[in-house]
């Protein structure tokens, strides 16, 4: 059997390993802090979310709020990389797959692209667009609109960053809540 290690040096295969805020946080310390705060301050100048008061929530917008969950990673050239995503396992009792699934290109699918453009001699360029999701335009109406929890220490570093959420935060079963 092929070890992982194998097919990084025969392939060029890489791997990420991603952690949880609190383990990632040990394991990465300092850089790992600055690089959840440059993903949430990146999504508070992007303006992606807005606080919302509990009490302007309706009971129905309470329980399909998902939780956000922060994510570190270090990446090839040894930056390490914090990623705050929806953690969607509560969505399967209201969305169907095909709701949740991304919208995402399959690998085979630009593989075919890229191999005939090669033949055909084309000029080909890739680029990024930084939290490309995250600008889009999401719904406000009230039966669709995705609803967030940012909570525990999220919550403090949201705070550092934008002091004014302070004025958000809710107590839920113990622990410090923003509703987004």
């Amino acid at each position: 059997m092929q070890q992982i290690k194998d097919k990084v040096q025969n392939e060029g295969v890489s791997f990420i390993q991603q952690y949880y805020l609190n383990k990632g946080l040990k394991l990465f310390k300092e850089e790992g802090s600055k690089a959840v705060m440059k993903e949430l301050d990146q999504l508070i100048q992007r303006e992606c979310w807005k606080p919302i008061y509990v009490e302007d929530m309706t009971d129905f917008e309470k329980r399909r709020a998902q939780d956000a969950m922060m994510l570190l990673a270090e990446k090839n050239t040894g930056e390490i990389k914090g990623r705050c995503v929806y953690k969607g396992d509560g969505t399967r009792e209201w969305l169907s797959r095909e709701d949740t699934s991304s919208p995402t290109a399959a690998l085979e699918a630009i593989m075919i692209t890229c191999v005939i453009d090669a033949y055909e001699g084309r000029d080909m360029m890739s680029l990024d667009i930084p939290n490309a999701f995250i600008q889009t335009q999401m719904p406000m109406d009230a039966k669709s609109r995705v609803m967030m929890k940012i909570t525990g220490l999220l919550v403090d570093m949201m705070i550092r960053l934008e002091p004014r959420y302070r004025d958000y935060v809710v107590i839920e079963n113990g622990k410090r809540v923003i509703y987004m």
